[in-house]
């Protein structure tokens, strides 16, 4: 009969019990060494499953999905206005036409009264001018009649949703990575000096090309358009108070109506040399061209009027320029540029008075003319553009740089369009990336 020795390396001894959880031959002392080593190790296993409990307690808040509650209530209060507006012109529609049609009749009876008022001033009345009274007259009395028996009949059609009108789609915000998808998918030309400046909504992202204002879907194909004769546009935002794109050229800011293309100027807010713009959902806030930036705050409902203004030293420095602001989640982020010692950093500030929350400087080096532009992104972070090294920095939501990615070209504007699809234009072209 062989000798079974302890299965520690370092031990000589003679195994006296077998351990039948991992079928080792173990000296008694080892072996109590060896069972307490599994009870710490089922203790701490034991620990990790209460702390899946504790994190799925803190997971189980509805306060984390506010935000989706927030875009489809939305959608909803948008679905009633629109409802509310096909509902009035409809009843405009049914009014005009009974009026239409009474006083169509109406002028007819006023001709009969003239005519029989000159027959009855007349000394010698004919018979056949008789004749052709009383056959106006029944004229008359048949439409009369016809009109007494006219209603008007409402045929209503339910309405269909399309359940693709609201897409829920679960994203794991700890998947961006730009490295991934350094190439577009996708191109759009825009080889003109007017604009490369984006805005999109849940629907549509707005650019201009061709001398011409444009709406493009998610499946990147040209769905509305309207001539532009304005000037440069400088920036734009989306509006979904409004239910409408701003935009900003110079001394102009004009509204534009999702579903018509309308162009309408905005007349309540006085001529000043704005540059950058982006909206809350009550309120519009737009940045001036120059140094020593300030930053105004508009209503937007029940109209756009003035609320407030901060300005220089408070937005930044007399030597400083504001090169864009962009609204997310309660907080807005300044990218500004300093042109005494040429750095470039971006802000986050918090609403309702541009508090300041963290500030991070950014290294890119040479001037910064159009660009240094932002978006956010997924979490409460951010991307920045750097136009002349062709970069893109990835800022996380406490302000602290993640990534720094090479670009191919040089990027001016970038945007989020849609929850998957990163926008930036360049020089030539609108570049769509999948994310």
């Amino acid at each position: 009969m062989s000798i079974i020795r302890c299965a520690f390396t370092s031990c000589k001894r003679i195994s006296r019990v077998l351990c039948y959880v991992c079928d080792q031959n173990l000296c008694e002392e080892h072996f109590d060494e060896h069972d307490h080593s599994f009870n710490l190790l089922l203790k701490s296993l034991n620990d990790k499953v209460k702390d899946f409990d504790d994190r799925l307690s803190d997971l189980n808040n509805e306060e984390l999905i506010e935000n989706c509650y927030e875009k489809i209530d939305k959608w909803r209060e948008n679905s009633y206005q629109i409802i509310d507006r096909f509902y009035h012109k409809k009843c405009e529609e049914i009014k005009r036409r009974f009026h239409e049609n009474i006083d169509r009749q109406q002028e007819k009876i006023n001709k009969l009264h003239l005519k029989t008022s000159e027959l009855l001033e007349e000394e010698d009345i004919s018979s056949s001018a008789i004749n052709f009274l009383k056959l106006d007259i029944e004229n008359v009395e048949e439409e009369m009649n016809e009109l007494e028996q006219t209603k008007f009949e409402i045929e209503v059609h339910p309405l269909t949703i399309d359940k693709n009108l609201i897409i829920i789609e679960e994203i794991n915000k700890t998947n961006f990575n730009f490295k991934q998808i350094s190439r577009p998918y996708q191109t759009i030309d825009c080889s003109n000096n007017l604009s490369k400046s984006l805005a999109s909504n849940s629907e549509y992202l707005l650019i201009y090309r061709m001398k011409n204002l444009c709406l493009i879907n998610r499946e990147l194909k040209l769905v509305k358009k309207s001539l532009w004769n304005n000037g440069r546009i400088w920036d734009m935002c989306w509006s979904s108070t409004l239910n409408s794109f701003i935009i900003l050229v110079n001394y102009e800011i004009y509204l534009i109506d999702q579903n018509t293309m309308l162009i309408q100027s905005i007349q309540t807010i006085s001529r000043r040399n704005w540059w950058s713009c982006t909206c809350s959902n009550t309120s519009l806030f737009l940045s001036t061209y120059q140094y020593g930036s300030t930053i105004i705050e508009f209503s937007l409902q029940p109209s756009i009027k003035f609320l407030q203004e901060w300005k220089s030293p408070f937005t930044c420095d007399q030597d400083e320029f504001i090169k864009d602001i962009i609204y997310n989640n309660q907080t807005i982020a300044l990218t500004i540029f300093n042109q005494t010692n040429f750095t470039k950093r971006i802000e986050l500030r918090s609403l309702p008075k541009l508090d300041y929350l963290w500030s991070l400087k950014l290294d890119i080096q040479g001037q910064c003319h159009n660009t240094l532009r932002c978006s956010s992104i997924d979490n409460n972070q951010w991307l920045v553009t750097d136009f002349h090294n062709q970069r893109l920095f990835h800022i996380n939501n406490q302000g602290k740089l993640k990534t720094i990615y090479n670009y191919y070209t040089n990027p001016w504007y970038i945007n989020l369009f849609y929850t998957n699809i990163l926008v930036i234009s360049t020089q030539n072209n609108f570049n769509f990336h999948q994310l």
